[in-house]
């Protein structure tokens, strides 16, 4: 080939290269083109949207037409990339195809999840004529109504916004939620109507003659919760009213008062009654409720209350609750059996005080947070001012000796538990200091011995109860130790009975109310076990009946029983119940019957005969 051939030949293979360079940079055919989407892949639930963007490289037509691989079944799409996922499950593609080139695309992978239901609450126990609401939670759509219905035909109502009503009969029932979107899914809530049963409460009682309970009555499943009220065996039984208020008859024997459902009669619940031979009855209303007062029988036989607080149980923090603390003082007539109502007002108000009958006929009473005493003549029927004691005390004992002196014991104030003791002279009108106790104690008892002395027992220290007691000598004016109880006590009581011993009952340790008993021996100074009380008790009521047992009765809120203990016998029995919970302030009137006064702040009285 000659020269001249062969310059020919290169320029044609340099021209053919150059124009295939020439159309890769663009100047010909798109050769190179190529189509991205995002996202690339993509969850959208049934009938939701999602919004697709392609981006075209090798071509300067960035355009791409759009479109689901699996056509109309796989859902829709525009032409700017907005997707319109189908109502049914599945896997589907869209599409990008470049417009410059349409052998050039890219896909996106789309998940339509399938539709469920769930109902909440997923299951509820419900009384007859009950309503609740229920809520669905429809996931996989954009539709989430659902149509609501009762599977049961006796099952209840139910509204469309799930507002359902339980039938009148018991049984299981089930409520469905079934999506609008797709009614092959659905979603099933139990509800349990229980059959109607009725409780009252209390479940038994022992009452004395006339004797009071108030009973209540519970009733289940149903929305009507009303009951009549009757006495098993007519009135022989006793009577009831129509709020359950049981009257016990004049006999002896076992009774039953039932409460029966309103919404199904065929539902009733029964107490016991069991009527002793003496109990308590309710008599006279004082002006205003009272706890923490005092109680004295005057020499005529009238009673003297006096002070307390009217919401010390209800709450408050009873030093700083306006009238509550009260210096008020009312008589209860045995005769008449009234209270009189306001029987003139103390100097000051008092709760947590001592009053004492004194020889003269007056009533010294004391403490109470303050120093202060005062006298009430019941032939004036006034109060009026005595000397101080040397020290505020409350929770203190008063105790009246044989010399006609007042021995004040102990109790507390701002400054702590008090050790310290003073008597008071009727004569002079004053409070001298006497021996000191071993152990300084508050909420303590002291009682009067036979042989003149006063037993000192129990009681607590800060944040410890005591087993010690003590003996008073009012010829030493001096305390000396004794025997020891076995159980530490706080707010118990102390009664000599007719063996010359001293019954201990009751009280707290740490707060736990006591059942347990003692007896403390005069003879040997020594406590020995005297039982257990039919029922734990504190800052109860305790009195010796003229038979020579021990009436102990109330004590801790919302216990109105009542017990007897029999010395000779060492027992303790269950006698007629009070009409309401009380704490102290029991007396014995000259007829031998015992008047408890007010206690958890009630304005009530009840005689026990």
């Amino acid at each position: 080939m000659n020269r001249n051939a062969v310059r020919t030949k290169l320029l044609l293979i340099s021209g053919i290269v150059a124009s295939v360079f020439l159309a890769g940079c663009g100047g010909g055919s798109d050769q190179s083109v190529m189509v991205t989407i995002s996202p690339f892949s993509s969850n959208v639930a049934q009938g939701g949207t999602q919004n697709f963007s392609a981006f075209v490289m090798g071509s300067s037509n960035s355009a791409v037409q759009w479109s689901v691989q699996e056509g109309a079944m796989g859902g829709s799409i525009t032409s700017t990339g907005l997707y319109t996922a189908p109502n049914v499950a599945g896997s589907f593609h869209v599409v990008a195809t470049s417009q410059a080139d349409n052998s050039k695309s890219a896909t996106a992978m789309v998940t339509v999840p399938a539709i469920s239901i769930s109902v909440q609450p997923n299951a509820v126990s419900m009384t007859a004529g009950e309503s609740t609401t229920f809520r669905a939670q429809v996931s996989g759509t954009v539709n989430a109504a659902v149509v609501w219905s009762v599977q049961e035909p006796s099952g209840g109502q139910i509204s469309s916004s799930g507002n359902y009503t339980a039938p009148a009969s018991f049984g299981v029932f089930h409520v469905m939620a079934t999506s609008q979107a797709d009614s092959s899914k659905s979603a099933l809530t139990t509800v349990t109507i229980a059959a109607v049963s009725v409780s009252v409460s209390p479940t038994n009682d022992v009452l004395g003659p006339g004797g009071l309970r108030q009973f209540s009555a519970s009733v289940a499943s149903a929305i009507q919760k009303a009951v009549t009220w009757s006495v098993q065996g007519g009135t022989t039984g006793g009577t009831i009213t129509g709020n359950g208020l049981y009257t016990a008859p004049n006999q002896v024997g076992i009774f039953h008062a039932i409460a029966t459902s309103v919404a199904d009669p065929s539902k009733s619940a029964t107490a016991t009654v069991t009527e002793v031979a003496a109990g308590f009855r309710p008599t006279a209303t004082m002006s205003t409720g009272r706890s923490a007062h005092s109680a004295t029988v005057l020499q005529g036989g009238k009673v003297l209350v006096a002070g307390g607080d009217a919401c010390f149980f209800s709450g408050y923090y009873y030093y700083y609750s306006g009238s509550c603390p009260l210096k008020t003082a009312e008589i209860y007539d045995p005769a008449g059996s009234t209270f009189s109502g306001v029987a003139g007002n103390m100097s000051t108000t008092r709760d947590f005080h001592t009053a004492t009958l004194l020889p003269n006929g007056k009533v010294l009473l004391a403490g109470g947070p303050g120093a202060s005493a005062e006298l009430y003549d019941p032939t004036s029927g006034t109060f009026a001012v005595t000397g101080d004691m040397s020290v505020a005390r409350s929770g203190h004992t008063a105790t009246l000796l044989n010399t006609g002196k007042v021995l004040v014991v102990g109790g507390s104030n701002l400054t702590g538990i008090l050790a310290s003791a003073e008597l008071y002279d009727p004569a002079a009108g004053t409070f001298t200091s006497t021996g000191s106790l071993t152990d300084a104690r508050t909420l303590h008892t002291a009682t009067l011995l036979s042989n003149g002395k006063v037993l000192v027992v129990g009681g607590s220290q800060t944040n410890r109860q005591l087993v010690t007691a003590e003996l008073y000598d009012p010829v030493s004016g001096s305390f000396s130790a004794t025997g020891s109880l076995a159980t530490p006590r706080v707010n118990h009581t102390a009664t000599l009975v007719n063996n010359g011993k001293v019954l201990i009952a009751g009280g707290s340790t740490n707060g736990n109310p006591l059942a347990s008993a003692e007896l403390y021996d005069v003879a040997s100074g020594s406590f020995t076990s005297a039982g257990t009380m039919v029922m734990k008790r504190q800052s109860h009521l305790a009195v010796t009946l003229g038979n020579g047992s021990v009436l102990l009765a109330g004590g801790s809120v919302g216990d109105y029983t009542a017990e007897l203990y029999d010395p000779v016998a060492g027992i303790f029995t269950q006698t007629g119940s009070m009409a309401t919970d009380r704490t102290l302030g029991a007396v014995v009137l000259t007829d031998g019957s015992v008047l408890v006064v007010g206690g958890s702040d009630s304005d009530s009285a009840d005689i026990y005969k």
